[in-house]
């Protein structure tokens, strides 16, 4: 209703404009309405996660003087020329400009694409592109302390009991949350405390050819010191990811006056994934569309065995005229929609071998269910008849046509093709 009633008020104040030209001068009546118009870029992004995502758009409109933008987010209209407008999330947006010039108003919709953090693999990874909750791993070497060279060992010892249950959320908004479940244990006192306070946000650095980092916000004085993991005091808060997966993490830090010593943690997230859950990622709740990951040095595509999916074929860029394109949408009626897009590249089973073909596009039902016979995955994707009849990634996959989804966020996924008893194909996807 706002908007109606705001563009009543600039069409009647168009309308006096048009009758007080009329009046001194009929010949000012020809003309045209206004023509809307614009265009629109994501503001370069900060090396620290997560960033605003602030989208600067720029009005070309014909004829107008006065504009009403709806930047597709349930935010407040606004009146500006060219307006920046920050995203609260990442994610397709509608966008309205409405134009209102002497001899009336135009109006053109535009969906913009819309990146934040999320699209960062270790940001995705911490915090599910929503939130998650890490804990402490239950390895014997959970916490290792090391000499300053980073190799010789100082000690190495599993979490304590009261250190065991502790759990560290990490939020997509960069809010951060410690729960000790009982106690904390100090490694001041070497005892089990009670609960001790922590940071309430943290930031991750992520630049090209770096680790990731995590670092802590400040306390208020007199609160302590931040900690992720151990208790131990840290430098500058600051934690390196040495390593990292869906679902474990590795981090180191310089312990404070120590003399250089190191300190590393091993993290799990808390709880594993339902079936469910799997699925609604897969599927968006409704509905989602993949492709290959097609960037530099993804090696989207590899070949092997089941202890080293890369034996075989270690990856190479994906054909450009026909791979790039292929999107395959998950839906949650358990159908799934496979468009080549004009060619699909032809596999070791279909001749010519290794290049473009015919296309392959599809419509298939398959069944969604768990990992069975005691092989890696998280969620099983099993369609019907042998391929190439229906395929995911390559047309040349094992007979059975099965794919264990072994890691998946709502951005990446990553599929194995076979039952891991032979020959397995493995594929990086990423969301469309």
């Amino acid at each position: 209703m706002k908007l109606y009633l705001n563009l009543a008020a600039l069409l009647l104040t168009a309308f006096a404009l048009s009758i007080t030209s009329c009046k001194k001068n009929e010949i000012e009546l020809i003309g045209t309405e206004s023509t809307a118009g614009f265009s629109f870029q994501q503001l370069p992004a900060s090396d620290t996660l997560p960033y605003p995502c602030n989208v600067a758009f720029s009005n070309n409109s014909v004829g107008a003087f006065m504009y009403q933008w709806n930047f597709g987010d349930n935010s407040t209209f606004s009146a500006e020329t060219d307006p920046v407008h920050e995203y609260k999330a990442g994610g397709t947006y509608n966008v309205t400009l409405t134009s209102v010039g002497t001899y009336g108003n135009n109006s053109i919709t535009k969906v913009i694409s819309v990146r934040d953090a999320c699209e960062n693999d270790f940001f995705n990874a911490l915090t599910n592109c929503s939130f998650a909750e890490w804990t402490w791993s239950t390895d014997n070497d959970a916490i290792t302390i090391l000499y300053p060279d980073g190799t010789s060992v100082f000690s190495i010892a599993a979490a304590a009991d009261c250190q065991a249950d502790d759990i560290f959320k990490f939020n997509a908004n960069g809010n951060f949350n410690y729960e000790s479940n009982g106690q904390t244990y100090s490694n001041v006192s070497s005892t089990c405390v009670n609960p001790l306070p922590n940071a309430t946000t943290y930031k991750v650095v992520s630049r090209a050819g770096q680790l990731p980092k995590i670092i802590l916000g400040e306390m208020e004085a007199g609160l302590g010191t931040p900690f992720l993991g151990s208790t131990n005091p840290v430098e500058n808060n600051l934690y390196e990811v040495r390593s990292y997966a869906f679902n474990n993490l590795v981090l180191r830090a310089t312990l404070q006056n120590s003399g250089g010593k190191i300190i590393e943690v091993k993290l799990k997230k808390r709880a594993d994934l339902t079936i469910n859950d799997i699925k609604d990622i897969l599927t968006g709740g409704s509905s989602r569309s993949w492709k290959l990951d097609a960037s530099t040095g993804a090696n989207a595509i590899v070949v092997g065995t089941e202890g080293n999916p890369s034996e075989y074929y270690g990856g190479g860029p994906l054909e450009p005229n026909c791979q790039v394109d292929d999107v395959y949408t998950f839906s949650a009626g358990n159908t799934l929609n496979y468009n080549a897009n004009g060619s699909t590249f032809n596999g070791g089973n279909i001749a010519p071998n290794y290049n473009c073909g015919d296309d392959r596009s599809f419509n298939a039902n398959f069944t969604f269910g768990p990992v069975t016979g005691g092989y890696e995955g998280l969620a099983t994707i099993t369609l019907p008849g042998a391929p190439p009849l229906n395929f995911i990634g390559t047309t040349d996959i094992p007979t059975d046509n099965i794919y264990r989804i072994i890691e998946i966020t709502p951005t990446r996924m990553l599929l194995r093709a076979g039952s891991g008893s032979g020959t397995v194909f493995q594929f990086k996807f990423v969301r469309q």
